[in-house]
């Protein structure tokens, strides 16, 4: 694409370690022969051929970065944001399955959005209500969007993106996901929505061109199932975080505010119980963390509920912050 051009989306995939797939999803998106977006790389110091493969690729409409050093994986997802020019920053995690025939649907639904004041999207969620768009706004918004989810389909409003303040030091007070702050930040100034593009594809919900009982993960060589991203551990603290993170903000009413703080609450104890138990039994998302399945009894799920609530009571109690109503709130879930 010309420099002089603005692309109306950036298709920005950081990639570490899978050049293969990565390939297979830049060829996808510039299988269109629309010239309204771009596709950046940011490499973050792969040790594989992906600086073979990938700088190999002649298409006006991509752009290669390697990274001199390795950033880790959050700070890649960042950088590659960076990189992007165009007026929506779209991200991809290079291992996707992406269908760039599709273009023209999601500019279209990119319209919308600059019409109605949308700044952020996901774009994928064929389970939500079934309309292509659902818009969310306020507290809602918040609520649906400052959470985990698979970030590929996170897309960002691109001026408002580049225009936020000093984003690293969401590095530094983030213990799991910072791009939630970036989401906040966004979700303050205008509203989100799910959307349905067609152009990240779903298969049975998610569909990936990497098989993750294939994958080692950085935990496998600790064997420390307590610090995956999905255990009861690491959901307490995120859900702590994402507490605090509106804690403090009078954007929103008190009763806003205690909705948000019940709800989070109750994930998690739905985190750390239901859904460990469920994770637990799954051979794939094990095998990805190098532990074999094993059931979760019913007195791990007591306990780990139990740690949860006391350690989201002792937070609370050290920043000053633990109302009655809060207590009451902790009590019932």
């Amino acid at each position: 694409m010309s420099s002089e051009v603005t692309p109306v989306v950036s298709f920005c995939i950081p990639v570490y370690n899978n050049a293969e797939a990565a390939v297979k999803i830049v060829n996808s998106l510039l299988s269109s022969d629309d010239a309204r977006f771009e596709v950046v790389v940011s490499d973050d110091a792969s040790t594989d051929n992906a600086e073979e493969l990938l700088s190999a690729i002649n298409d006006e409409r991509f752009r290669y970065c390697r990274n001199e050093k390795n950033l880790g994986a959050h700070k890649n997802w960042e950088h590659s944001l960076e990189l992007g020019k165009g007026e929506w920053l779209y991200l991809i995690m290079g291992r996707d399955k992406m269908n760039g025939e599709n273009l023209g649907s999601l500019i279209n639904i990119l319209d919308y959005a600059r019409e109605n004041n949308i700044l952020y999207l996901k774009d994928g969620y064929t389970k939500r209500s079934g309309k292509e768009i659902q818009v969310f706004d306020g507290i809602k918004a918040m609520l649906e969007f400052t959470r985990v989810l698979h970030p590929t389909g996170d897309i960002y409003n691109g001026e408002i993106f580049r225009n936020i303040p000093d984003r690293t030091r969401y590095y530094e007070i983030s213990d799991m996901y910072p791009e939630n702050y970036i989401k906040h930040y966004l979700l303050l100034r205008g509203k989100g929505a799910y959307v349905m593009s067609g152009v990240h594809i779903f298969e049975n919900n998610y569909s990936s061109l990497v098989d993750f009982s294939k994958v080692k993960s950085s935990v496998e060589s600790k064997k420390d199932i307590s610090s995956v991203y999905f255990s009861p551990k690491r959901r307490t603290v995120q859900n702590l975080e994402l507490i605090d993170m509106i804690d403090g903000d009078e954007t929103f009413s008190q009763d806003e505010r205690d909705l948000y703080f019940s709800t989070r609450f109750r994930n998690i104890t739905n985190f750390v119980s239901l859904l460990w138990l469920g994770w637990c039994s799954d051979y794939l998302w094990m095998a990805h963390y190098g532990h074999k399945i094993r059931n979760v009894s019913i007195r791990e799920m007591v306990s780990n509920i139990f740690t949860a609530c006391k350690d989201t009571k002792t937070h609370l109690q050290e920043k000053g912050t633990l109302t009655p109503k809060r207590q009451r709130i902790i009590r019932y879930c």
